[in-house]
């Protein structure tokens, strides 16, 4: 990743990303994102178009029609770019960001492609470096572009005065710390490709799963329209307050199908394990297996493999330690945007539910890449309500 993200927080050493995450973490509060919620909205619209194309015409793969709408939303909220993908999904620069991610999923699991002195005597080298360039030529000309806007509006005395939707990349010019223009990149470009596949996923693995469960989607229904009624306006900052059982059906989803099912960590100090009396040492790498753990009868009862969204009542989790739920890793280095990809999820389950019946079969066999996804993917079938 380091050739493509450089010094971006999800792979920032640990001195940079103290630094850097202080500055970074007040950009995701939740009166910050909560700010985007009209531009969900707007892309929520799109989607629901999008998708009467498929509307009773049998089984097809949803990921790729909600992928195309997260990353509208993703580019917009993080960029100020409006990629208008749902509409045009081919474009140069996101063929080149698919090509670098299928040839880092491929030396994951071809050992021989790991070690750099093999790798870059074979033609994937030339082609990541060609695509990774590409994708930085995209982005280092929309920090250029909006270094430039922010300097003038500095020089004008209009920074805090504009009505202006202030995008993510925005709101990382002026802070305690000066980004520069790569620094910026790095940071826009991990927080554009960690942001957009794993929300995509969740929302595709629950979507299938409410297909499956149709007694889950007429609970998820009927809170919707006690919120909702028969409007299908877009979704505030109060109605996703009051969606407590469709976050409780998220999470239950994000535990059953773990869309990052291994975080690797570097151990920096000795940890004794007691459980098992092994201790690992510092420098070694370790890996966590959420997806194992988020399977396990021992932490989660013997209806582990059943799918049961009233885990997540108040009352059933209490006593429940706190490492038992991993879907945005744990700890310090966890993710930082999982509130902004939270008020996504809800907002386009809503829309999608209001407007849709679903219906699907069943999940299948699964295979692991960089994320979990489905061997034959996110079949179902839609149905106009």
């Amino acid at each position: 990743m380091r050739p493509w993200l450089g010094h971006g927080l999800f792979v920032a050493p640990l001195t940079l990303w103290k630094t850097h995450r202080r500055v970074l973490l007040p950009v995701f509060h939740n009166k910050i994102v909560e700010e985007y919620l009209g531009v969900i909205s707007e892309q929520a619209n799109i989607l629901i178009d999008r998708l009467s194309e498929q509307s009773d015409k049998g089984e097809f793969d949803v990921l790729k029609y909600i992928t195309a709408c997260t990353l509208d939303i993703v580019f917009e909220t993080a960029m100020g770019e409006r990629m208008d993908v749902q509409h045009a999904p081919e474009t140069p620069y996101l063929r080149a960001r698919h090509t670098v991610m299928t040839i880092l999923n491929m030396r994951i699991f071809k050992v021989w492609l790991q070690p750099d002195c093999l790798f870059n005597l074979t033609p994937y080298a030339k082609q990541q470096k060609d695509n990774i360039e590409l994708t930085h030529k995209f982005t280092d000309e929309v920090v250029k572009k909006r270094r430039i806007e922010y300097e003038r509006q500095k020089n004008e005395g209009n920074i805090e005065k504009t009505d202006k939707l202030r995008a993510v990349l925005d709101l990382l010019f002026g802070r305690e710390i000066e980004f520069t223009d790569e620094q910026l990149r790095e940071h826009i470009d991990s927080i554009t490709i960690a942001g957009n596949d794993t929300t995509a996923l969740v929302i595709a693995y629950t979507l299938t799963l409410l297909g499956i469960h149709q007694d889950v989607q007429d609970k998820v229904l009927q809170e919707q329209y006690s919120i909702f009624g028969d409007s299908k306006r877009g979704t505030t900052k109060e109605d996703l307050q009051q969606m407590h059982y469709l976050e409780r059906v998220i999470k239950e989803s994000m535990r059953f199908y773990t869309v990052v099912p291994i975080i690797g960590r570097t151990v920096d100090k000795d940890i004794y394990l007691p459980g098992c009396g092994v201790t690992i040492p510092a420098g070694a790498g370790a890996v966590v297996g959420s997806f194992a753990i988020h399977r396990s009868e021992s932490v989660w009862g013997p209806d582990a493999n059943k799918f049961d969204p009233d885990r997540f009542l108040p009352e059933r989790s209490v006593n429940r330690h706190p490492a038992a739920f991993l879907p945005f890793s744990y700890g310090s280095r966890n993710c930082i945007g999982r509130n902004f990809g939270m008020l996504i999820m809800k907002s386009l389950l809503s829309s999608i539910v209001r407007s849709y019946r679903i219906s699907a079969d069943e999940i299948g066999s699964l295979k692991i890449e960089m994320l979990l996804f489905p061997i034959k993917g996110h079949q179902l079938k839609i149905s106009r309500r």
